[in-house]
């Protein structure tokens, strides 16, 4: 039977959580009614995969919920749901999080998926949703069990069921894209990185300080003999938080250090590369691990950044410790030098142990089983 289902994500970038949470949405909307609802517009609704979500899509206009309070937005967002009358509220971030509130006092089953780490999860209570968000969710999903447990720490609440979801990509996609052409990232003088016989580092992300672009930036000084290349916003004003980083990208103007700048199409450059390396101080399970694994390439993490080391045990190098440039530095031309065949052979499992499919059917399973035996709520019950 099918039920309605609105997905709520904080923003429609082209970043981890919203797509993951925009897949879940074109999944379930294959047997079920969903209306994917955004805090923020964003270019991600254009991709290709969501073209079918168009018509059940809204943007909510954060931009002006931004000058409202807490309560305020909730009463906002119950207005929204009142009107679609959905079964399940899935609340895709901590980021959307006073949409549990809401779809609480709807008399809806809500579903919370957290992406959040502990650096970021305080900013979060307090200035966008509440410490009392768990009072109001059946299920917490998280992209791993460390995200979900900081929540309940940080909160000091504990939902009644759970589920580490973990994360999921669409190898299709993701293989397809890396085929299409792709323009080339530039150094700080300007120039165009080239094909040459020069190993070739990716990192990416929105570049700032929990992602590492310092850490990046200085492994390529300390070592000249590769090329570097970081995957997405490096400078002012795409991004705001990259300020020391870019400074010391402008004095340095290291002649092996490439930036695209955002794209639409990372994946067209990870295709590019020899080696992954994430340098992220704090990540807990981002999605560009398993694409830089899928796309061949060898990859590295450290295990104080988030839940990548767990796959990188079988599939890559997981480092102990915290991510560090003169460890970099020291690690990459051993990894460089060491003979890919065993990536060949694993690439059927690694496709396995992260392609989205299985994953989404029984993430739609669990929720529909979710809805089918919680008792019902009453509108307006707030826990």
């Amino acid at each position: 039977m099918a039920i309605r289902i609105c997905v709520i994500c904080h923003e429609a970038s082209l970043t981890g959580a919203p797509r993951i949470g925009f897949d879940i949405a074109a999944h379930l909307a294959a047997a079920h009614d969903v209306m994917l609802l955004v805090k923020q517009d964003g270019p991600l609704i254009d991709q290709p995969a969501y073209d079918r979500e168009r018509l059940a899509y809204r943007s909510v206009g954060e931009d002006e919920a931004q000058r409202l309070g807490y309560a305020e937005r909730v009463a906002r967002a119950v207005g929204i749901l009142n009107e679609a009358r959905p079964d399940l509220v899935y609340v895709n971030s901590v980021a959307a999080g006073e949409w549990c509130e809401a779809g609480a006092r709807c008399g809806a089953t809500v579903a919370l998926h957290t992406h959040e780490t502990r650096g970021s999860l305080p900013g979060l209570l307090s200035q966008v949703c509440t410490p009392r968000l768990l009072q109001w969710t059946d299920l917490l999903i998280g992209a791993s069990r460390s995200a979900m447990d900081d929540l309940e720490a940080l909160t000091g609440q504990r939902p009644n069921d759970r589920l580490e979801f973990g994360i999921f990509v669409n190898a299709d996609m993701v293989q397809g894209q890396s085929r299409l052409a792709v323009e080339a990232p530039v150094n700080a003088a300007g120039q165009a990185l080239e094909e040459t016989d020069r190993p070739l580092v990716a990192m990416c992300g929105l570049a700032q300080p929990r992602k590492g672009a310092d850490i990046f930036l200085h492994a390529a000084r300390r070592l000249p003999v590769c090329d570097f290349a970081w995957i997405g916003p490096w400078a002012p004003p795409e991004t705001e938080l990259n300020d020391t980083a870019w400074r010391e990208f402008q004095a340095l103007r290291l002649a092996n250090l490439y930036v695209t700048g955002a794209t639409t199409n990372p994946y067209g450059h990870l295709r590019r590369a020899d080696a992954f390396v994430l340098t992220a101080r704090e990540d807990p399970n981002p999605l560009v691990v398993a694409e830089a694994l899928l796309l061949g390439l060898k990859v590295a993490a450290f295990a104080e950044t988030g839940a990548s080391a767990k796959l990188l045990e079988r599939f890559g190098y997981a480092l102990s410790g915290r991510p560090d440039a003169a460890r970099i530095a020291k690690l990459l031309p051993r990894m460089l030098e060491a003979g890919g065949d065993w990536l060949n052979d694993a690439a059927g499992a690694i496709r396995s142990a992260v392609d989205g499919a299985a994953k989404l059917d029984a993430l739609q399973q669990r929720l529909e089983a979710l809805v089918a035996n919680r008792a019902p709520r009453a509108a307006g019950e707030a826990g």
